[in-house]
């Protein structure tokens, strides 16, 4: 079958992401033409590999109309009846990543079907918004991002009649109500007849209870009905959405099908999402979390360099940081640094001697306490690792109770290096997933640390966050509307996520003086953007925690969460109203407090 395809693109920054190419290379094997137009200007690097999957000049015209009227422009410029040439001719869009499976197998299923006109998906029938839609109502009808037009819907002067009315639509809903939803509908009233590749009709139930099957329920579409592609807006959606209708597990479930039963490369996904969105975001909406066994019988020895890099202040605990030590394998190297000989003497009998472990001891200059020891005095040795891990002594000696910071302690310690085997896993965590740079323990909710995550766990350290990433030339998405995904400074990193860091070649005199203030420098800057370095070379965070800390954080979560909605029940009558499900809550929630600072004022 002879196709033209035209490809429509648009970024706001014209990055043309490593996904697409992967898109089109596969495609490109079904098409004898290819046309590609965007509503913007693009990097010279992405002009040039773009440029490789078409003989034709890339179209580049205004942001006006979005893909619809990019697509009407290249098809008025060809000549409708220059189309009818073709066989089928394809529109498709860059919002979706795929193919998990090759478009041939595609092309080849709907070749045996007798249809005028085809898309990968199909909504179902749904109500009106805002009166947009001509119908009163969202007709049954495919979705826009891939359609294939075959002869005899080409050849028609309807068809050419459709495109050449479509006005520029200027919102994404005149365009979803006016132009998605009535393109179905149009053609099949003039007797075209269409189909979708999948198959979801069973799937819909009644105009009322509506949903994109395609967003919400795409594990299911994947794994049972062959759904080859994934829409990358439903990647982007806040938690909350996902939950008004399923577990919010939909996403990761599929990434982690598509990982153990296809040949799809994911980390086309995490570098598209990690370039957009910020890196807190995509752990949660991912599930970017890994629960670990404190106790499991399966060694695991890595080929990879791995070195554990321990900043020893505290001379009075060294027997805490010691127990942990022990826990290190064999294979992997221990520095310790130290600001004083007398310390570093001390430590060399105490507990370098004491290890079986490839154990170094060095002293470093007492400024800038751990941040320096990593990026400073530990700089030219951890450059020779694949992986490494940095921990600290820790007192928060300024908290209400000892035991508050002790319990922050703890979490960092025992969540990082909680025995041989947890160590051994997290090591296999990374070598199994390519895309992901650092795991870092859970956020710290107990004592006032709860007040800091509620109010925000940025603190003073935003804007010189942000400068830091700046010097880097990092633009990864940083905003205060999502905590930093790392603090303690304590974490599991690949080197090579976080080179841009030590690229920046640290001295001691970068770090403030001591007595160094409790909050408000670069230092504590510098632990909060370790995740958005990451992001920036490509890679993912994820949290990690022993199977016993788990076990408390779900029940003081579930705890927290029942004590806020029992203390909001006493004013429901008045500014809120219990909706269905949590998202009808949570707006309820956005309503209600807001008439409460309105009737304050």
């Amino acid at each position: 079958m002879k196709r033209l395809g035209i490809f429509y693109c648009f970024d706001v920054n014209g990055i043309i992401d490593d996904y697409i190419y992967y898109m089109l290379e596969d495609i490109c094997e079904n098409l004898n033409e290819l046309f590609i137009v965007t509503n913007g200007p693009l990097t010279q690097e992405s002009i040039y590999k773009l440029s490789r999957y078409s003989d034709n000049e890339i179209y580049f015209r205004d942001d006006l109309g979005f893909d619809a009227g990019a697509w009407r422009e290249v098809m008025s410029d060809i000549g409708f009846r220059n189309l009818s040439e073709f066989d089928e001719v394809i529109l498709f869009n860059d919002a979706f990543f795929g193919p998990i499976y090759p478009f041939k197998e595609i092309f080849d299923k709907m070749d045996e079907e007798e249809l005028d006109f085809w898309g990968i998906t199909a909504h179902g029938e749904a109500p009106n918004s805002n009166n947009l839609c001509p119908y009163g109502y969202r007709p049954r009808h495919l979705q826009t991002y891939f359609l294939a037009f075959r002869q005899n819907i080409l050849k028609s002067i309807e068809f050419k009649k459709y495109w050449i009315n479509l006005p520029n639509y200027k919102t994404p809903a005149d365009l979803a109500f006016k132009h998605e939803a009535v393109l179905t509908k149009h053609f099949e009233d003039l007797g075209f007849s269409w189909k979708a590749y999948v198959e979801t009709e069973d799937l819909e139930e009644s105009k009322q209870k509506a949903m994109n099957l395609y967003a919400y329920d795409m594990y299911n579409l994947v794994a049972n009905r062959n759904l080859p592609v994934l829409k990358r807006k439903t990647f982007k959606l806040p938690r909350e959405i996902h939950l008004r209708y399923n577990m919010a597990s939909d996403l990761s479930d599929t990434l982690t099908y598509l990982k153990e039963n296809s040949n799809y490369d994911i980390s086309l996904i995490y570098k598209y999402l990690l370039r957009i969105m910020d890196p807190s975001h995509v752990a949660d909406v991912l599930n970017l979390v890994k629960i670990i066994p404190k106790e499991q019988y399966a060694q695991y020895s890595s080929e990879k360099k791995v070195l554990i890099i321990v900043h020893l202040y505290y001379d009075d605990i060294w027997e805490y940081a010691f127990n942990y030590l022990k826990n290190v394998p064999q294979y992997i190297d221990i520095l310790i640094t130290t600001d004083t000989c007398e310390k570093k003497e001390f430590f060399e009998q105490n507990i370098a001697y004491n290890l079986k472990n490839n154990v170094n001891v060095i002293k470093i200059e007492p400024r800038g306490r751990d941040m320096a020891s990593l990026l400073v005095g530990s700089s030219d040795i951890v450059k020779d690792y694949d992986y490494f891990c940095f921990m600290h002594d820790k007192k928060s000696s300024a908290k209400e109770y000892v035991t508050v910071g002790a319990t922050f302690r703890d979490i960092l310690w025992e969540n990082n290096l909680a025995s041989q085997s947890y160590i051994d896993e997290i090591i296999r965590e990374f070598d199994n997933n390519p895309s992901l740079g650092i795991i870092v323990p859970p956020r710290i909710y107990h004592g006032t640390y709860f007040n800091d995550y509620i109010t925000d766990y940025w603190s003073a350290n935003f804007k010189q966050a942000r400068e830091v990433l700046d010097q880097m030339g990092i633009v990864t998405p940083i905003t205060k509307k999502f905590p930093p995904v790392s603090i303690g400074n304590c974490f599991w990193a690949r080197y090579d996520a976080l080179k841009p860091l030590f690229d920046l070649h640290w001295d001691y005199d970068d770090f403030p003086k001591e007595p160094m203030p409790g909050n408000g420098t670069v230092s504590h800057a510098l632990e909060r953007i370790y995740g958005y370095v990451a992001a920036s070379e490509g890679y993912y965070t994820e949290f990690v925690m022993t199977d016993e800390y788990a076990r408390s954080e779900l029940f003081n979560n579930s705890y927290m969460f029942e004590v806020i909605t029992n203390n909001i029940k006493p004013v429901t009558s008045k500014y809120f109203v219990y909706s269905r499900g949590f998202f009808g809550f949570v707006n309820s929630l956005r309503n209600g407090f807001a008439k409460i600072r309105q009737s304050l004022k």
